[in-house]
């Protein structure tokens, strides 16, 4: 118990932002909400930032000389590889142009995942590094709390299920697999000690959750990869547990709190995934292949670059139209649906109501509508029809 209560010293953290070179001097500051205090007990890289933030405060590191602007911006490129935009945009880019079946198979995996990670925040609900003596460079998610680390679940999660499936189903090198998923997994977690939003034992602790589900549910994955698309229940199976998931099953939110919202995307999207992916097998837009792995790597011609760009920028258009105008009718729906006078994005039912419904019918629109939009403009990836298992 005490090796775990020392990972979750924030000093470390301070000390981890110090070595990097943060500090008051190259700290943007908002002096409407920060009250900046030196710590007599050390030196004068520490300040002290209230708890109350205005609604304009971006506290951000400023690039001082090379190597500390290096860093910079390496940890805050690093920190973006845990964000939902990066999960938009990859997730996508993967199913459309390289191959649906490993990337269906680790947002399967990943998703279950992040779900234990988000609801292990709202149910330990563990405050954030306390500042002094940490600086925080991010606070985007001071909202949320601190146990375990989401962008440690996904580090964790995507680059190791990634390689595991890459070395199955690819006649590819471990030397060049294994040691990429070690620096994703590495750079991330230690970019959140670099913003000062997580200790160590936060990141540990995300590490251990991604690592103990992956353990746990390794028999399955295939097997249930197989039944999602294929079972005359499936939908119904999924749907039910889904919606199960975001509401009975998770723990009480606190006010304020966007774990559940996070959860209801993540979860949203891996249901719509498995409806879409349902209606190709039963349409017969999909089938199994008699060519079975490992295959070979294929570098892309510049014909295959291009197709690869055009179809990314019209399936990124058509999820983007999605998004927002699914959010405006689910919405107004699901308000008038519970009563309320006015639409309410934050009023909590509604909330869990239209994110579960829009992220949903983007999961959904990756994997069966955008595909078939490809389809119609003769830009289809063959291959993409025969990746069932």
């Amino acid at each position: 118990m005490d090796i775990l209560r020392s990972w979750n010293d924030p000093n470390i953290t301070a000390r981890f932002q110090k070595y990097c070179g943060v500090s008051c001097k190259n700290v943007e500051k908002c002096e409407d909400c920060l009250l900046h205090q030196l710590d007599n007990n050390d030196n004068e890289d520490i300040i002290k930032i209230t708890a109350n933030r205005c609604a304009k405060c971006k506290v951000k590191a400023v690039p001082g000389n090379v190597p500390h602007a290096f860093l910079f911006y390496l940890f805050s490129f690093s920190s973006s590889l845990g964000n939902e935009v990066f999960y938009l945009l990859f997730y996508p880019y993967c199913v459309w142009n390289v191959d649906s079946v490993l990337i269906r198979r680790t947002a399967l995996v990943w998703g279950l995942c992040m779900y234990v990670g988000q609801a292990g925040k709202d149910y330990f609900w563990w405050p954030r590094p306390s500042s002094p003596p940490v600086i925080r460079l991010e606070t985007d998610f001071l909202q949320e709390s601190s146990m375990p680390s989401t962008h440690a679940v996904s580090a964790t999660a995507i680059p190791f299920m990634l390689a595991y499936y890459l070395l199955n189903r690819y006649e590819i090198s471990p030397s060049v697999v294994v040691p990429v998923a070690v620096l994703w997994c590495t750079l991330v977690c230690l970019s959140r000690l670099y913003l000062g939003v997580h200790t160590v034992l936060d990141i540990m602790g995300g590490i251990f959750i991604s690592i103990t589900i992956m353990a746990v549910t390794f028999p399955f994955w295939e097997d249930f990869d197989w039944y999602q698309q294929t079972h005359p229940f499936a939908p119904f199976v999924v749907l039910t547990t889904a919606i199960a998931m975001c509401t009975v099953l998770y723990p009480k939110s606190k006010d304020g709190s966007s774990s559940k919202g996070d959860a209801v995307h993540i979860v949203g999207v891996i249901a719509g995934v498995s409806l879409g992916s349902w209606l190709n097998f039963h349409f017969h837009f999909t089938s199994t292949s008699d060519v079975t792995g490992p295959y070979d790597v294929i570098i892309p011609s510049v014909r295959d670059l291009a197709l690869q760009i055009l179809r990314f920028f019209i399936g990124v258009v058509i999820i983007g139209l999605l998004k927002v105008t699914l959010k405006v009718i689910t919405v107004r729906l699901f308000s008038r649906l519970y009563g309320l006078k006015s639409p309410n994005p934050e009023h909590p039912s509604v909330k869990t109501a239209y994110k579960f419904a829009v992220y949903g019918v983007l999961g959904f629109s990756i994997v069966f509508l955008v595909p078939f939009i490809h389809c119609m403009f003769g830009l289809e990836r063959e291959s993409y029809f025969k990746e069932v298992v």
